[in-house]
């Protein structure tokens, strides 16, 4: 999925443990875990939340005050695909199967909306879930496994809403050739057939992590055909999506404010996942990273939603032994990386000339150094099969600042002895984006690769800016930051959407450079059922960086900061790299 915008979630990631450096602050006690999480005695101080719930609490009431610095790519849980947002649809949207344990390094699916995880004839093609009783909208209104069928149903109609994860849904789930989704086509020639209480899925071909799937934030239900009431249809769900969860919205004012408060229908007795515990929470866009990082630091905000902290506050958290004890840097298999778009860089050997010229180094010091994470030789990430530390095709020099001898020699190579120039796509606010494409900017400058910034807000970066094929070509776009973490705990999880050829679409496309490779389409074509190997990740691995379309720069890690009023609070590593888990905080009343 798309991480947080200061690159370009994980669901389900197995990370490996984030390690926590030496000097740390002091702490503020001993807890146990009242939520679904982990349940040992708690410790809060650095890093402490990374795998451990804090200042656990069954104490209920209060604001949560929280910050981003830009708003949600979308609200409506078929459209959305930013991680922090995934997680924020924990908060009113609820889905077939859900994660009731998220940080550590064990993140388990459990059952939400249904009785069980899903039933599942011999060859995994067909698959089958029952709904609890007693399941209500906000507006009371019961739940239905035909509100399941239309909200999932939505994701065809891609020319009325896009931007979501859909091409694990379009490609996995029988339907006719020419389906369009419920608003032109009804749902009865999608592959789902329902009950009164029960939804089956009928696949086309075997798919073992289907239950991943239903615990995707575009699995959640959508009511049936009236959606989110009169003017709210279609691509203006968004602007007031129906809850499901333990909170609805009371009110938005889009890239200004959301304000969620309690769902006065739903019911823990229906919910084993979700232990809510604030009586409402304010989500206020500030798109001025100094601003957020001074009101962190006030404690006058209680956490920030959509990304680490920034380069200043970072600063200051790791030299103040008070600020220290509240903040987190976990670890998270994704991988930060660089986007060079074969549509406005066609030659192969120009390409390699800036995977040669790039400086890994001062780009990870752009986002933090260290704390930042580690830089990369490779796509695959640690904690997903096929992860090689020692498969280093492109290496970048003894310091990782690039290798300019192999550069120029691949641009005599392409035609383009004296360089070339283009764009460098990133999205905005992101200081950490701004210094790293400074960063590269001297690095290629120095053999003749002049690039010029191409910023665009987060809110449609990804959709329509780095999301559009035909944007990319029309812009001149050579070149674009981005990031990426499993959407869950497989290879297909994580290179679906983002290298195979069936997920290219023209808008919302997250297969930014429209990669068709035969090899890797098959090994993923071939990974839920099982046929792929170790082995087969192993050569889509190398495949991909054969075809010398992403650099990658870094995996990584976060740095993130609460607030230390905050109960229940652990790392969201199952959703969202490490924020918080923000359903299950509370303000201590």
């Amino acid at each position: 999925m798309r991480t947080h915008p200061r690159m370009a979630l994980v669901v389900g990631v197995i990370a490996v443990a984030a390690t926590v450096l030496a000097g740390c602050g002091g702490s503020s006690g001993n807890s146990k875990s009242t939520t679904g999480n982990t349940t040992t005695n708690a410790t809060s101080g650095y890093d402490a939340a990374s795998n451990k719930v804090i200042n656990a609490s069954t104490k209920q009431g209060g604001t949560m005050n929280l910050l981003a610095g830009g708003d949600c790519d979308s609200w409506d849980p078929q459209r959305t695909y930013y991680g922090w947002c995934w997680n924020m649809q924990r908060l009113f949207t609820r889905s077939l199967i859900g994660y009731s344990s998220v940080n550590g390094t064990k993140f388990t699916l459990a059952p939400d909306l249904a009785t069980s995880m899903g039933t599942h004839n011999a060859d995994f093609t067909q698959w089958s879930f029952t709904l609890k009783t007693g399941l209500k909208w906000s507006n009371g209104q019961p739940i239905t496994p035909q509100d399941v069928q239309y909200g999932i149903s939505r994701l065809w109609a891609t020319d009325v809403i896009n931007g979501g994860p859909a091409s694990y849904f379009l490609t996995g789930i029988k339907s006719p050739p020419n389906y369009t989704g419920p608003y032109k086509m009804g749902v009865n020639n999608v592959g789902m057939t329902v009950t009164a209480t029960t939804i089956t899925f009928h696949l086309t071909g075997a798919n073992a992590d289907f239950d991943y799937l239903m615990a995707m934030a575009a699995s959640a239900p959508v009511p049936d055909k009236t959606e989110g009431g009169p003017g709210f249809v279609g691509a203006d769900y968004t602007k007031h999506p129906m809850a499901s969860g333990p909170f609805e919205i009371q009110s938005y004012q889009p890239a200004n404010q959301i304000t969620f408060v309690r769902n006065p229908n739903w019911s823990q007795s229906t919910d084993t996942i979700h232990h809510p515990l604030a009586d409402k929470i304010v989500l206020t866009i500030d798109t001025n990273p100094a601003d957020i990082g001074q009101k962190l630091a006030a404690g006058t905000a209680d956490g920030q939603t959509d990304k680490p902290v920034n380069p200043a506050f970072q600063a200051q958290i790791l030299t103040s032994a008070t600020l220290k004890k509240n903040a987190d840097d976990p670890v998270s298999a994704f991988t930060q990386y660089l986007t060079v778009m074969p549509s406005v860089i066609p030659n192969l050997h120009c390409r390699l000339a800036v995977f040669y010229a790039v400086d890994k180094a001062g780009f990870l010091r752009a986002y933090g150094g260290p704390t930042a994470g580690q830089v990369a030789s490779s796509m695959t990430p640690p904690g997903i099969t096929g992860n090689d530390p020692t498969l280093v095709p492109y290496p970048s020099g003894s310091d990782n600042s690039g290798d300019v001898t192999k550069a120029k020699a691949e641009l005599q190579q392409c035609g383009k002895p004296s360089g070339f120039s283009t764009k460098f796509a990133y999205s905005t606010p992101s200081p950490q984006a701004v210094l790293a494409f400074k960063a590269e900017q001297s690095a290629l400058s120095r053999v003749g690769i002049n690039i010029t910034a191409a910023p665009q807000a987060q809110s449609s970066y990804y959709s329509s800016f780095i999301g559009s094929p035909r944007n990319i070509k029309a812009q001149g776009l050579g070149i674009a930051l981005a990031g990426w973490g499993a959407d869950f705990p497989t290879p297909v999880g994580f290179y679906q959407s983002i290298t195979n050829g069936n997920a290219i679409v023209q808008t919302g496309n997250s297969n930014y450079p429209s990669l068709n490779d035969q090899v890797i389409n098959k090994i993923l074509d071939n990974g839920p059922s099982g046929v792929s190997t170790a082995a087969d990740w192993h050569m889509l691995n190398v495949q991909l960086m054969t075809d010398a379309v992403y650099i990658p720069m870094y995996w990584g890690k976060n740095l993130y900061y609460r607030n230390p009023r905050l109960t229940n609070i652990t790392t969201d590593n199952a959703l969202a790299f490490g924020i918080y888990d923000w359903v299950n905080v509370g303000v201590g009343g």
